[in-house]
């Protein structure tokens, strides 16, 4: 039988748990295994102009979601997509896609900077802390109507950035970067990749941002891809609960 000293600390500890508990279910209550593929945004900048738009895949098979469809700004742009992405969580194991084609073209007379970003939700659901790795690619074709040329903004950007929960994972295509011809017809600029880009964050959302700036009549094309894969680091309230509950084991025990 325990004393009256040890169970007022036991019921001090219990209560200590409690309070880890409450805090730490959304990491204990994340952890089922499943894949999904979630509505996807799109965001696409132009010039003086913006878009958002929610990407519901056309069919899911095997949690992997495909999405495809045209888009358009009367005037200003057309835009098509051709994507794969899923999103899984199996116990602490977290892992996202997506890849695939997409292709924007400039309606306007002018030259227009072009900021577009693809985001796929993660099952994680909140931004995560472990050991995760992350590959990308991206390749691309200029087709022109006439003279006319694809580049990068300026110094500091990249046509390219892959990213988790807004952070950078890393970049392609990096500043300056130009493809120009001058007679209508298509050029192919090649393709850039990465494997193995390590990094502690697995975020709520993994994305892929394109910024560049588009002739007039032209059309910008790519064939894409990001995924990213890891072990998630229990935060230390869950490694706290872990130690509740072995304290209650051990008191059930000793009575």
């Amino acid at each position: 039988m325990l004393s009256t000293a040890h169970r007022a600390r036991f019921a001090a500890m219990a209560a200590t748990c409690t309070v880890v508990a409450m805090t730490s279910m959304t990491l204990v209550t994340s952890t089922s295994a499943y894949a999904t593929a979630l509505p996807m945004s799109l965001t696409i900048n132009a010039g003086s102009t913006s878009s958002l738009e929610s990407l519901n895949p056309n069919s899911v098979s095997g949690g992997v979601g495909i999405y495809n469809g045209t888009l358009a700004n009367a005037g200003n742009w057309n835009a098509y997509y051709n994507l794969n992405a899923s999103s899984t969580l199996v116990g602490a194991s977290a892992s996202a896609f997506q890849t695939g084609s997409f292709s924007i073209t400039n309606l306007t007379s002018g030259t227009v900077t072009y900021l577009i970003t693809m985001a796929l939700p993660t099952d994680a659901g909140t931004p995560q802390s472990g050991s995760f790795t992350f590959n990308g690619s991206v390749s691309g074709t200029l087709i022109t109507s006439g003279p006319g040329m694809l580049q990068t903004v300026g110094a500091g950007t990249s046509l390219w950035t892959a990213q988790t929960g807004g952070s950078v994972v890393d970049t392609l295509f990096d500043d300056p970067f130009m493809v120009q011809r001058s007679s209508a017809g298509a050029t192919n600029f090649g393709s850039q990749s990465f494997s193995g880009m390590n990094s502690s964050t697995f975020g709520d959302t993994i994305g892929m941002t394109f910024s560049f700036r588009l002739s007039a009549g032209s059309t910008a094309s790519f064939t894409t891809s990001l995924n990213g894969s890891g072990t998630i680091i229990p935060a230390p309230g869950a490694l706290a609960l872990l130690g509740c509950a072995g304290l209650v084991g051990n008191r059930r025990r000793r009575r």
